[in-house]
């Protein structure tokens, strides 16, 4: 944990003993009386929180706010079939510490349905995933995430100003590589990944109709969660290194 997101701005934190947050801070991080964290209101301000320890293994931070800083997410949607929970945990992770902006699931003709009644969508616990990236990639914008019932679904949800650039990995009907795309620095991009089995035939002709490239990764087969983290750093390096004021 490289900051601690906070649900709305305050002046004060008290962490009790058994917060799973205390826990960490003293016992992984090892703060100490009279020492600052960093943390973070959720889509808002960073701030540093000085440590006080008042007794009784608690932790109290009395917070003072930074100027704000610009919203540092990129124009790219994740669009994924729903996997294994704990694919789909890391997926959540690792996207959203890459800043997308958006991730969507969906139940795949080729995937298994019983996915998505699993802990992870029926509780909070994908919320807590996604914190976990952000918290780790030391950013405060949090990405939106939804679960479809079918990919018709998901691709009529996504609505943008301005049209992006649509690709789908696919192992057997793709031309080139994604590294041949060429996207074009800054602009917006959907981005499609298929379930663990892969792409039905009619979930590709859908894609086709709506003006999908079909792209590979190369000749190797993946799992998931790999295929997704390689595509992203493809993607996401034309905006590396990107002046912010132009995001």
């Amino acid at each position: 944990m490289n900051l601690l997101l906070l649900d709305k701005r305050v002046s004060s934190l008290f962490l009790p003993k058994d917060d799973p947050r205390t826990i960490h801070l003293l016992g992984v991080l090892k703060v100490r009386e009279g020492d600052e964290i960093d943390l973070a209101v959720r889509n808002g301000a960073k701030g540093k929180g000085m440590v006080a320890l008042p007794g009784e293994g608690a932790i109290k931070l009395e917070i003072r706010w930074l100027e704000p800083h610009l919203r540092d997410l990129h124009p790219v949607r994740l669009i994924l079939g729903l996997a294994r929970p704990q694919t789909c945990r890391k997926i959540l992770e690792q996207a959203s510490a890459l800043g997308v902006e958006r991730m969507a699931f969906f139940e795949a003709e080729k995937g298994e349905p019983s996915y998505a009644q699993s802990s992870l969508w029926q509780t909070h616990e994908w919320m807590e995933r996604i914190d976990r990236g952000i918290e780790q990639s030391f950013s405060s914008f949090i990405p939106s995430c939804t679960v479809y019932s079918s990919l018709e679904e998901t691709l009529a949800s996504e609505r943008t100003d301005r049209a992006p650039r649509k690709v789908a990995l696919d192992n057997y009907e793709s031309p080139e590589p994604l590294s041949a795309v060429g996207i074009e620095r800054g602009s917006p991009v959907l981005l499609a990944l298929g379930p663990e089995r892969g792409w039905s035939a009619a979930e590709r002709e859908l894609l086709r109709s709506v003006n999908f490239e079909f792209r590979h990764l190369g000749e190797r087969v993946l799992r998931l969660e790999t295929a997704a983290v390689a595509a992203l750093g493809i993607v996401l390096a034309s905006y590396w290194g990107e002046d912010s004021e132009s995001r």
